[in-house]
């Protein structure tokens, strides 16, 4: 079976139109940050991960009724943060949640860690993998330089330019993103509400 090729602006009309193609390629972008925006209420990242991938199949199923990137995108945070919110309930976590909005952990915050996260998982997928590998490894792993250099056997020299060079990288990608990333969150918040 051939497999199509969209432009980003098009996978919303084949995502509309039922094409699974286009529900694989917003699951595998946006699942990750729906997952963490979940754990944020649920603090159980198994259980995060299963709201995260029913909130798609109830997208799914009315497939039909959107047309564009920041629809889908906005009905997917709704779908997380209502079950979040009831499964919270249901595991006496709300009051948990009532005192992190207290020290500003609001849903809005909750929607910019996770369309963070979003954007810099994307950016990773970017780099060279030899960047991305020792970026992954020294910021989100939390491992020394040394470490890196050890696991990979490398000199500990190679991994700070790699690691010099995925932070350059990072950057420039980052840069053009932020702009239409800020609008976007503003979006899809105030739809959420």
């Amino acid at each position: 079976m051939q497999e199509a090729h969209y432009h980003p602006d098009n996978y919303a009309i084949a995502f509309s139109q039922g094409d699974e193609q286009a529900l694989a390629h917003y699951f595998s972008e946006l699942h990750p940050a729906l997952t963490l925006y979940a754990n944020q209420w649920v603090k159980d990242f198994p259980l995060a991960q299963e709201i995260a991938s029913e909130a798609f199949v109830k997208t799914w199923q009315k497939h039909y009724k959107f047309n564009s990137y920041e629809g889908i995108k906005a009905y997917l945070y709704t779908v997380v943060r209502r079950d979040s919110y009831k499964a919270a309930r249901r595991l006496n976590h709300i009051d948990t949640f009532i005192s992190d909005a207290v020290d500003n952990n609001t849903p809005f915050i909750f929607l910019v860690r996770a369309e963070t996260y979003r954007l810099l998982y994307s950016a990773l997928q970017k780099l060279s993998p030899g960047n991305k590998r020792v970026i992954t490894m020294y910021y989100l792993e939390g491992k020394t330089t040394g470490e890196i250099a050890r696991e990979l056997n490398l000199h500990p020299h190679t991994v700070q330019t790699q690691k010099l060079r995925g932070i350059k990288a990072l950057q420039k990608i980052l840069r053009l993103a932020v702009f239409g990333a800020l609008y976007a969150l503003v979006k899809i918040f105030f739809s959420t509400l």
